[in-house]
């Protein structure tokens, strides 16, 4: 007898076992619908398969009935309505009742231990039928045993308990509405949902759906019989819609390890059992974190909503009388409350009266944000001149909240529908959210000299600001968001002048930001200044990447971030009385390289590499050589340890180490009629070096290299050079001077030039030199030392022909 009872323990743990192995197979299979019943059902089999066992355990050959055993095994709590996750506990209430012939208190310890035994993993207490007075005395406990469903065991008894437990819940129901009212905290427009998402109590999560649902069953009648009373059918589709995707989500997430935190580390894996795919250029994990904030949201809403009409708002007579505004709301401490019986306006004259509220900041009760969503979209222009008001307004984050969350906002800034409810990656708020949050840092800037500067803007500069700050996350790129900013700003009848700042804003909107982990340098400052082009925009744009920063919820914004924005502010500002000349070269480069970026060839490399070229800092590398070029010349310069040259017939090529000695290869090929020259800097203290020739080289390799490698220095004759064939620049850039010659051809020219150079010890960075009708043309860049000025004077003094 022991023997088969053993045998059956063991079958109970192998399906158990097998069960567990078999979730993530099933809730694929089933698509998540509808999971937690058929998790429910499964656990039932098991308790019922273990009540069997206990029964023989007790009662061996004089086995009885269920209804004749003084002992009932009831399911409470997410168990009992079928609405369990993957890790959800197995809340049990194993009730026993106490008579003379029964051991009753003994059979349902057993039943316990059957039950750890063979591994189900519960969260069960054992209570006597006399006992269950202790639900008064613990709220949470009540809110437990509000649901209870019968699994196994007798169901006389299980009648008595849920008889009793009804009147429990009966005397406790003002205590329940409380607690559940009170969880529901703040009723107004949610504040920024975490993009990290806690899955069961979150703003919005399953307990915000089931706090709903448990005040409406403390009235008797169904979640859906009560609900439409103050919700239509679509609003409550809506809403269980929501609240199937969390709990289907909740699932996923367990499987994949993970609890009731959505974080990035099981997005990949949830994604995959969830099914999801790409769409629209966004990624799979970004579509279903978007899907899951819009499920939250809506929960949010929906459910304060619900409990706010069912239980309403306490407004004294004598607060209704002074807080009663003229369009029939209330203004009670800067809250909006809108009353149940406010017929609907039409939309453009709402926004009006949202523009006229008091300038100050202010919050929306839910009731607001439901009857703003349910007013009819409207197609009429005055619904733009109502957004500029607004947006004209000292304080407007607070309506415009009110706006996306209701929905409105993206029927008025169209493009904002790209960004609802779309999940950053890095944790930050939805992108929709995060412009917001943007406009609110734009209202209360907190830095006294970014203050100052966006105090001195017009109305005009201000209101561009946060439009870009809203329309900023309009598409994939920058590009395109610019371009759709520009499209949409016709309709607000915005200067053509101001549509072009704020496309200039947009499509450089990371500039600052990406400096911040770079170093502060002239070349950077440059490209920044080539990119903005105007002052104004560096103005506006500093204004606009603070606000950004500050609004970052995952990365907060520090001391010395903000000392560094301020750095690169105040550099730009200098960079742009730098030569107009450099700014031009600076920007053909900017575009070279974003074209180089681009090139199959260049993403292919290592990062090591990439970075080395994109740091190179001779401009006119960039300017001269194609993206193919480049890459080419990088490459044989990383991989040469010493000297890299190439000779042809009338071209050499060298790559070589800086300690190279040019004027004795020029002077080796002195015969040569030299066309062509130039110098650039590389790095890792190497430079590339080609000279043309208008006649046939005839030297081998072996003379030029040992050329470059002399000690010596070349013999030659000074050339004739004038005073006013000579022009430098000390100031030409941040780290180099800059030398031209335009002088008659002849020969040995550069030799000379050269070795004049290294005998003032002038550092030549680069250099390009070119021979056309007998004039040499020559522009140097020198880099710039403590001691050059007084070299440079030297150096001139000599050339120079008296």
């Amino acid at each position: 007898m022991r023997s088969s009872k053993n045998k059956t323990n063991v079958k109970l743990k192998e399906d158990i076992a097998k069960c567990k192995e078999s979730l993530k197979g099933q809730f694929i299979k089933l698509g998540g619908r509808n999971y937690g019943i058929y998790q429910a059902k499964e656990i039932d089999k098991f308790l019922k398969s273990a009540f069997d066992i206990v029964k023989i355990d007790s009662f061996g050959e004089f086995i009885l009935s269920d209804d004749s055993v003084p002992l009932c095994v009831a399911a409470i709590g997410s168990y009992a309505l079928g609405e369990m996750s993957v890790k959800s506990s197995i809340d049990l209430a194993i009730i026993y009742k106490n008579e003379l012939g029964y051991n009753s208190k003994a059979i349902a310890q057993r039943y316990l231990q059957i039950l750890k035994n063979v591994g189900l993993d519960i969260e069960a207490k054992l209570y006597e039928q006399d006992e269950l007075s202790v639900i008064c005395d613990d709220i949470e406990l009540a809110v437990l045993f509000s649901h209870i469903r019968l699994v196994c065991g007798s169901k006389i008894l299980y009648k008595n308990i849920k008889t009793h437990i009804t009147q429990i819940n009966k005397n406790k129901k003002d205590e329940l509405i409380y607690y559940h009212l009170n969880k529901l905290e703040p009723m107004s427009c949610p504040h920024y949902l975490d993009c990290s998402p806690n899955l069961l109590n979150g703003s919005g999560g399953f307990m915000d759906y089931k706090r709903a649902f448990w005040l409406f069953s403390l009235f008797g009648g169904t979640l859906k019989s009560n609900a439409l009373k103050y919700i239509d059918e679509n609003e409550l589709s809506e809403m269980n819609l929501a609240f199937d995707y969390i709990s289907s989500l909740r699932s996923a997430l367990q499987i994949s390890g993970g609890g009731e935190i959505l974080g990035r580390e099981y997005l990949d894996s949830v994604t995959k059992i969830m099914q999801t795919k790409a769409k629209k250029g966004l990624s799979p994990q970004e579509i279903l974190l978007s899907k899951c904030l819009w499920a939250m949201h809506t929960i949010y809403i929906y459910s304060r909503y619900l409990a706010r009409r069912a239980f309403g708002v306490r407004i004294s007579l004598g607060t209704a009388r002074i807080c009663r505004l003229s369009n029939g709301i209330y203004n009670i401490a800067n809250t909006i409350y809108v009353p149940s019986c406010k017929k609907p306006k039409d939309f453009e004259l709402v926004l009006k009266e949202l523009s006229l509220l008091p300038d100050v900041e202010l919050a929306f009760d839910i009731s607001a944000l439901i009857y703003i969503k349910r007013l009819e979209d409207s197609s009429s222009t005055k619904v733009y001149e109502g957004l500029k008001k607004i947006l004209n307004r000292k304080h407007s984050k607070d309506i415009l909240k009110l706006l996306l969350d209701s929905s409105k906002l993206l029927k008025i800034i169209k493009p904002m529908e790209f960004s609802s409810h779309l999940a950053s990656l890095e944790g930050e708020y939805s992108l929709d959210e995060s412009c917001i949050a943007v406009v609110g840092e734009l209202e209360s800037i907190e830095d006294k000299f970014v203050f100052s500067l966006y105090a001195d803007l017009c109305a005009n500069g201000k209101m561009l600001l946060k439009l870009v700050a809203l329309m900023h996350k309009a598409s994939i790129n920058h590009t395109s968001s610019a371009n759709i900013f520009r499209s949409y700003c016709a309709k607000l009848d915005l200067m053509q002048k101001t549509i072009n700042m704020g496309m200039n804003l947009i499509k450089n909107q990371n500039q600052l930001i990406d400096l911040l982990s770079e170093p502060i340098n002239e070349s950077a400052m440059l490209s920044l200044v080539s990119s903005i082009k105007e002052k104004q925009a560096l103005k506006l744009l500093y204004i606009l990447s603070y606000a950004r920063l500050k609004a970052k919820n995952s990365h907060p914004f520090s001391i010395a971030q903000n000392a560094k924005l301020r750095q690169i502010y105040d550099s730009a500002l200098n960079a742009f009385d730098s030569d107009e000349n450099l700014i031009d070269i600076i920007s053909k480069r900017t575009k070279k390289i974003e074209l180089l970026k681009k090139q199959k060839e260049f993403i292919s490399l290592d990062k090591q590499i990439k970075d080395r070229i994109l740091a190179i800092e001779s401009n006119l590398l960039f300017l001269k050589y194609t993206q193919q070029q480049i890459i080419d010349i990088a490459l044989k310069a990383n991989d040469c340890s010493n000297i890299n040259l190439e000779l042809t017939s009338h071209s050499v090529k060298i790559i070589t180490k800086s300690s190279w000695n040019m004027a004795m290869v020029l002077w080796e090929l002195r015969n040569l009629d030299l066309a062509y020259m130039e110098i650039f800097e590389l790095f890792d203290g190497k430079s590339y070096i080609r000279l043309d020739y208008n006649s046939k080289i005839e030297n081998s390799q072996n003379q030029i290299i040992q050329a470059l490698c002399s000690k010596d220095n070349p013999q030659c004759d000074k050339p004739v050079i004038l005073s006013n064939e000579i022009g430098f620049d000390m100031n030409y850039s941040q780290n180099y001077a800059k030398l031209n010659i335009n002088s008659k051809d002849q020969r040995g020219f550069m030799v000379y030039i050269l070795s004049m150079l290294s005998k003032f010890q002038i550092k030549l960075a680069n250099a390009r030199i070119q021979t056309i009708k007998n004039r040499t043309r020559n522009v140097l860049l020198l880099h710039i030392e403590d001691k050059l000025k007084g070299k440079i004077d030297q150096f001139l003094k000599e050339i120079i022909t008296e």
